[in-house]
């Protein structure tokens, strides 16, 4: 990894929200940018988030870096924007409620 930025909204309850953008290389030595937005998952399995909308991109002769970093703070500012309510973006995946 090269880059990861993120925060975490934490809300009574234990409830969370996360906001992550990266920058790394893939298993197959490609650069790639993501982002995503995760909720706490309250699935009867127990394994932490889900992401509910994400953007990977890796970096080739169509995309740059600078292109796909861009891309990437676009999206998590549009994210940010939009509410910062964890049953909001479960609603939206069609993810279980707490």
């Amino acid at each position: 990894m090269i880059l990861l930025a993120g925060t975490t909204e934490q809300a009574e309850r234990g409830d969370q929200l996360e906001f992550l953008l990266d920058v790394a290389w893939t298993d197959h030595a490609e650069l790639s940018v993501s982002a995503a937005v995760s909720v706490a998952c309250w699935c009867d399995t127990g394994h932490a988030t889900h992401d509910v909308d994400a953007l990977h991109l890796i970096i080739n002769g169509e995309t740059s870096l600078s292109q796909a970093f861009q891309a990437g703070v676009d999206r998590l500012v549009g994210w940010l924007a939009d509410p910062r309510d964890a049953d909001y973006w479960r609603f939206r995946a069609g993810l279980p409620a707490r």
